[in-house]
């Protein structure tokens, strides 16, 4: 077959507009956007659910009623990125697909893409003053506690069940307990514990009761909603305990001002008596841009939040209030940046 000469054009001025669009990294946040959003759609749309239903699955089989060349062109796609193998028309997860789609990865990603998406995506109208957070816009706290919740599963279960294992409580209070997952797997894991969690959230209490039923933990669990912040709205149940844990629940309490964190430590400090102890997870940022830190720092500001401190700066908030911190503990290279401190009363 004749072909037709080929003629490439030499331009320096075409050239090196382009070179710096390469050299930027730009072409790869374009793709790494599209594939974050891909990724979410494949679980959204109930694909990765039907995938893993089988060793290699069709694409009919993936993709139910989404079956049309719209969507095989979205395997194909996930296919070129790597996250799926294609065998005799078939398809499976490669190991990237894999780990893109563990619990954790599928976590963090819905913390940002879901629970975060109606805040990113009025970032303009936020920084221009256009609209208020909190009036205007807000993120989806359904999503934000379930993808939270996974986390705290995953990464503090282990944690605060060894922080605990020379105190043996008997009875463990999760104020901001979100869906309840922390009280109940520690509960799960320790028969001997019963726990109780408060959430200023219905919805959020109601999915804990639920999950507590399905999972035969009602007899040794409870939830109900009052305000963390306010030891008088608890009932007799949940301060009775002898451990109260909170994870990332106080700094967004630094929007107020460090005054507003230290009021509500003092109060904390009333219930802590006869050796109770407060297990206090928070957040730290490094400012470093690794481990999602600048993500997380944006979310906050965008949304008016305290900005979360790093160890030093909550040592010197808790030197004037009325609690003392005993123990810093943190997870040795996993989880998400997060320092417990156990505080007890003066």
């Amino acid at each position: 077959m004749d072909m037709p000469d080929l003629m490439e054009v030499w331009n320096d001025e075409q050239i090196g507009p382009w070179h710096s669009y390469h050299i930027s990294g730009m072409p790869e946040l374009i793709s790494s956007m599209h594939l974050c959003m891909s990724i979410y759609a494949f679980v959204e749309s109930g694909c990765l659910e039907r995938l893993r239903a089988r060793e290699w699955a069709s694409p009919v089989e993936i993709l139910g009623e989404g079956d049309t060349d719209t969507g095989r062109g979205f395997l194909r796609y996930l296919r070129v990125c790597g996250v799926l193998d294609r065998r005799e028309g078939c398809y499976r997860l490669s190991p990237k697909g894999t780990l893109l789609t563990s619990e954790i990865s599928l976590a963090r990603l819905g913390f940002y893409l879901e629970a975060y998406a109606p805040v990113t995506a009025r970032m303009t109208d936020l920084i221009t003053n256009k609209v208020e957070y909190g009036r205007d816009v807000t993120r989806a706290g359904g999503a934000l506690s379930r993808h939270s919740g996974t986390v705290a599963t995953v990464s503090y279960v282990g944690l605060v069940a060894e922080a605990l294992s020379d105190r043996q409580p008997r009875r463990i209070l999760d104020i901001g307990c979100g869906d309840g997952s922390l009280i109940l797997q520690l509960c799960a894991r320790l028969p001997e514990l019963s726990g109780a969690g408060i959430d200023i959230s219905r919805a959020a209490v109601d999915n804990a009761r639920a999950d507590s039923e399905r999972g035969g933990l009602a007899d040794r669990t409870n939830f109900e909603v009052a305000d963390a912040f306010a030891p008088d709205t608890w009932s007799e149940k949940a301060a009775e305990a002898d451990v109260l844990v909170g994870v990332g629940v106080m700094h967004e309490l630094f929007r107020d001002g460090e005054d507003a964190v230290i009021a509500v430590l003092d109060r904390l400090a009333d219930v802590l008596t006869e050796g109770k102890v407060f297990l206090l997870g928070e957040p730290e940022l490094r400012y470093d841009n690794r481990e999602n830190d600048s993500d997380f720092f944006l979310v906050h500001v965008l949304t008016g939040q305290g900005i979360p401190r790093d160890r030093t700066a909550w040592l010197d908030v808790f030197r004037r209030s009325r609690l003392r911190c005993e123990r810093v503990i943190t997870n040795a290279a996993a989880g998400p940046r997060t320092c417990f401190y156990e505080l007890t009363a003066r």
